[in-house]
């Protein structure tokens, strides 16, 4: 009974047979709709989603509650630290089945005096809390909430491809809280701000970042916050505008802004959307962006809950797609916090909606905006080639960096007057 109406889904049988299927359909049309089951056990395979992106486990388990459109700040990568004692972490990925050991060096913290409360509850040292609040390009923050009441989290980060921790440092704030941590393309520079659970700010609302210490190797990054004001905004880093720019979005506008001083360098204002945006997207290349938005934010039944695919290069909305549906407890974590999703070759989006008794992935197709030979191979490479198995190819290591989309790799720059600038 079960399989008695799979054949009304339009399931491809290879990854050739879908690279076919995007290839007969237009720009933005619905290539498949299928059960979530389904996707995640082979059509994900076959439609070019092989990245390392875990579309399975529910994020509740990182302990950060509260509003649950937050940014996807690991590329859907699911990485689990603990404690395997009381100065060694483990960090596991699920996926992958990835599992190292990290020696945590000692953080020195300034030395100010414990309230006379805090010296009495000896026992609440020994709580600790941890989560990796961000990754990219084998580089991964964790924090670590050392004891139930002081407001000093540490902050580790860690080097997958050396394997080895590369540098800490500590954020003050008047209260606990989890962080969102967003890492520039070339990792050069490192944003921290708390996680923002209801958008509203008070101020003065100031984080102060102390003891920064970081490896020679990694001597050039940078790690900063964001500043109070822009704390209630949706950002999010791309990879044409480069380490020293960053999105930032507040209702029906999105902005530019420098990082060093934080000025405007480009705005666009009152964008054709059904309501305010509440969580960003930019796809590997940078040519995309993936905008949420949802009303009323705090409510588990949106009436408002609309995907929009933006192209950077002009800031023109290209598609909207209504995912708008039932609340699911197991997946709606995974929905709001992984999809949308852009396959590793920039051809096709994934997003789900949820019924009452279903959960459907819905893949559309994305149009070419390079009319060039290297992003045409790229595009069928990725698809029909693994994304983990991309490195086997008998290809130079430049082109392979380009294929991941390495950060530095065929990328356009833009300048503060806001003309983009070609770079190889």
């Amino acid at each position: 009974m079960g399989n008695s109406n799979s054949s009304r889904y339009n399931l491809s049988q290879s990854r050739h047979e879908h690279w076919q299927k995007i290839l007969e359909h237009p720009n933005f049309g619905l290539i498949q709709s299928v059960p979530y089951s389904k996707w995640i056990k082979s059509q994900r395979s076959y439609g070019g989603f092989t990245d390392y992106a875990d579309f399975t486990t529910c994020r509740e388990s990182r302990l950060r509650h509260g509003v649950l459109v937050k940014p996807d700040n690991t590329g859907g990568r699911y990485l689990i630290p603990s404690f395997k004692s009381k100065f060694e972490l483990i960090l596991v990925e699920k996926q992958r089945w990835f599992m190292s050991n990290y020696k945590l060096p000692r953080v020195p913290v300034p030395d100010f005096e414990d309230p006379q409360w805090f010296q009495r509850s000896s026992h609440n040292r020994n709580r600790r809390e941890c989560s990796v609040i961000g990754y990219h390009d084998n580089l991964v923050v964790v924090q670590i909430n050392t004891n139930r009441y002081y407001l000093s989290p540490r902050f580790y980060l860690i080097d997958l491809e050396s394997n080895e921790i590369v540098g800490h440092f500590l954020i003050f704030y008047h209260c606990r809280r989890w962080y969102e941590c967003y890492i520039s393309p070339c990792k050069k520079q490192i944003l921290m701000r708390p996680d923002n659970l209801t958008r509203i700010v008070s101020l003065p609302d100031n984080y102060i970042l102390e003891n920064v210490c970081l490896k020679s190797a990694f001597s050039n990054m940078e790690v900063g916050v964001v500043p109070p004001t822009l704390r209630a905004h949706v950002m999010c880093y791309n990879s044409i505008a480069g380490d020293s720019l960053v999105l930032i979005a507040f209702h029906k506008t999105i902005e530019i802004r420098r990082t060093d001083t934080w000025e405007t360098v480009r705005s666009y204002q009152n964008l054709d959307l059904p309501t305010g945006i509440q969580q960003m997207k930019s796809s590997p290349l940078g040519d995309f962006l993936a905008l949420r938005c949802v009303s009323p934010v705090h409510s588990k039944e949106y009436n408002v809950n609309v995907i929009a695919v933006l192209d950077f290069h002009t800031f023109n909305i290209l598609m909207k797609v209504d995912v708008k549906g039932c609340y699911r407890p197991v997946s709606e974590v995974v929905n709001l916090q992984v999809f949308p999703h852009f396959s590793p070759s920039e051809a096709t989006i994934a997003v789900m909606r949820n019924s009452s008794y279903t959960r459907k992935i819905l893949t559309y197709k994305l149009p070419i905006c390079r009319f060039n030979l290297q992003y045409l191979c790229r595009r069928a490479i990725l698809h029909l080639v693994s994304y983990r198995e991309v490195h086997k190819l008998p290809l130079p290591s430049n082109i392979i960096n380009f294929l991941l989309a390495k950060p530095g790799h065929t990328r356009i720059g833009l300048s503060t007057s806001g003309q983009l600038q070609g770079s190889s």
